[in-house]
């Protein structure tokens, strides 16, 4: 069954996977880096570090002033001081007068213009060895803090996008794990376990045609099976079936051969009956396809409705010479008037051949084997009644001969009936009755 909804190839999911991963982590990277900017620049202007800083920062330059006996014109050696400070920005002033600056150092030569004085700028004193100067710091110590949250953020984010981006393929991953797994069992020989389909992408088509193979292979496989079944069933029922007439060919040519027949005509009339096992025989050995498998699953056709006791009794005879031969008690109770049966008549006899092969094997010695034949309303009935012999019985049996009974009962519309239990057993055969063709 197909499965609905929006198809996605890997390619696209991998690439909606980035997408979804990067707008996630620049969005988190926004708001992270807002407030650690925004908690740092709180955290150094409510504090006195700042202050601090700068305290310490004037401390080590009037150190280094009066070590090194500096004037306000000593700009070299005032601009090595800075050198290494890339975030201070010093300036010197006298009398309002910008003498100093580290940014702008060259084009203060000869000034002498006086500048505002600002009051919210923190202006230190500073003894040089030509007098007192104001000087004043710019300094952003709080910068390389910024710089590293910021680098650390970079970071962090990046990781968390690697992470984002990896467990998502590892979903991808690991249904092609489950897939191999199946794939291996279904190798190893289960195709009974359904191939698990997940997802709308690439990787689900293929789980579909893996499974849609499964139960190709699976089918083939019950086929394999059935057809080797059907053909060890076939050769049995032909070996059951051939056994049979061969029996009876080697009885009547044992009575010719020992000369056990009373006057010519009888001689003709086993010479008849063998001549009809050996047709049946050949007939069996011909028709080989007939109970091929192709056969096995189509009707057979029917011989022209003919009365009941020309087509039943013949064969009835028949079994009831065999049984005696093989000495057995026979009784027979036909009651059979007009009714009308359509049968296939080498079915027929494999039929009957097969129910007397069942008497002679399994009833029980000495005791009498009735055969009847009756009408009912719709329906001819042809019974084999029997005592069975428990010690018979011990002997392992296939029951191909009821099998192909049935089977071909079936296929004459008709049906096979067994009844059995310590001191009886009965086959009724049941066949429908036919009405006369229309003149």
């Amino acid at each position: 069954m197909g499965r609905t909804g929006k198809h996605y190839s890997i390619s696209t999911q991998f690439v909606l996977l980035l997408l979804a991963s990067g707008i996630f982590c620049a969005a988190l990277f926004v708001g992270l880096h807002w407030a650690v900017q925004t908690a740092l620049a709180h955290y150094f202007l409510d504090s006195e570090i700042e202050e601090r800083t700068m305290g310490q920062r004037i401390s080590n330059f009037q150190e280094y002033v009066t070590e090194h006996g500096l004037t306000v014109k000593d700009t070299q050696a005032i601009s090595q001081w800075t050198r290494g400070k890339p975030l201070i920005l010093i300036e010197i002033y006298r009398d309002n007068v910008l003498v100093y600056s580290s940014y702008a150092q060259e084009s203060l030569e000869g000034n002498d213009a006086a500048v505002p004085y600002y009051e919210w700028f923190s202006y230190y004193q500073v003894e040089f060895a030509d007098g007192t100067a104001e000087v004043l710091l710019y300094c952003d110590d709080a910068y390389r803090y910024f710089t590293l949250a910021t680098i650390g953020e970079v970071l962090f984010c990046s990781l968390l996008f690697l992470t984002c981006f990896l467990i998502g393929c590892q979903r991808v991953v690991r249904y092609i794990r489950l897939l191999k797994g199946e794939v291996q069992a279904m190798e190893a020989g289960d195709l009974n376990t359904p191939i698990t389909l997940s997802g709308r992408n690439d990787l689900t088509d293929l789980a579909e045609s893996l499974d849609a193979m499964r139960v190709a292979l699976r089918t083939q496989q019950d086929q394999t099976a059935w057809t080797y079944a059907a053909n060890q069933t076939l050769i049995s029922e032909m070996s059951h079936d051939l056994r049979t007439p061969l029996t009876t060919l080697l009885i009547y040519t044992e009575i010719l051969r020992y000369g056990k027949y009373q006057d010519q005509e009888q001689l003709l009339s086993y010479l008849n009956k063998i001549d009809a096992k050996a047709h049946q025989i050949k007939q069996l050995s011909e028709n080989i396809l007939e109970y091929s498998l192709a056969a096995r699953s189509r009707q057979v056709e029917l011989d022209i409705p003919s009365p009941a006791k020309e087509t039943l009794l013949p064969p009835l005879e028949d079994a009831v010479f065999h049984l005696e031969r093989c000495r057995f008690a026979c009784q027979t109770d036909y009651r059979l008037r007009e009714s009308l049966v359509a049968v296939h008549k080498p079915f027929l006899r494999r039929i009957i051949d097969n129910l007397t092969s069942n008497v002679a094997k399994y009833a029980k010695p000495h005791q009498p084997v009735k055969l009847s034949a009756w009408e009912e309303e719709d329906q001819v009935l042809v019974s084999f009644e029997n005592v069975p012999d428990p010690e018979a019985q011990r002997t392992e049996s296939t029951c191909i001969g009821l099998s192909s009974v049935r089977t071909m009962m079936e296929k004459l519309g008709g049906t096979c009936q067994v009844e059995q239990d310590a001191a009886l057993f009965r086959v009724t055969l049941r066949f429908p009755r036919q009405t006369p063709p229309a003149s």
